[in-house]
């Protein structure tokens, strides 16, 4: 009896340890995969902001000045990088980079690539000109996949719907 005793409490001792290992590392991604008019960092169009949470966690800074609730999730070292997430109606309308987070992006045009990349992988892009760069964009179904240059470089990204702009 002692002994299955011993072997229970050592399975919930290595339930709890595991199930807090796994908390500490769900949440913001140190590294965003671009998946291009689908997810960006593992967010996509229309996710619920329990989604968002439950994806990223809620360690993120409400925009005090923005139209629609925005969310930023910025790493907590360094300078302010990381991604945000806007919502219209309890959905994701966007979701975009801040920054130029290292690690970020889609095989072939990650964070710092050549600009030239872009068209390589997916052909004939349109521009937009935002303030103080441009977003090289593409349609994807009822989506925009947006990436950011400045200097000839990929420096973010963003996954827009049909009524947002590609410059957030």
């Amino acid at each position: 009896m002692r002994k299955q005793a011993l072997v229970v409490l050592c399975i919930l001792v290595f339930a709890v340890f595991a199930g807090s290992a796994i908390a500490r590392t769900a949440g913001f991604p140190s590294k965003g995969k671009v998946v291009p008019g689908k997810t960006i960092g593992g967010v996509g169009l229309t996710d619920t902001t329990t989604t968002v949470q439950h994806k990223w966690g809620r360690n993120y800074k409400v925009c005090s000045y923005c139209k629609k609730l925005t969310w930023f999730y910025v790493y907590p070292t360094g300078e302010p990088l990381g991604a945000a997430v806007k919502f219209e109606k309890g959905k994701v309308v966007s979701v975009f980079t801040l920054g130029s987070p290292a690690g970020w992006g889609v095989k072939g045009a990650m964070m710092g690539d050549p600009v030239s990349n872009v068209y390589d992988l997916f052909g004939q892009a349109g521009t937009v000109n935002c303030i103080g760069y441009d977003a090289l964009t593409i349609k994807v179904g009822a989506s925009t996949m947006s990436f950011y240059t400045t200097g000839g470089t990929v420096y973010g990204y963003a996954l827009t719907g049909p009524t947002e702009s590609a410059c957030q």
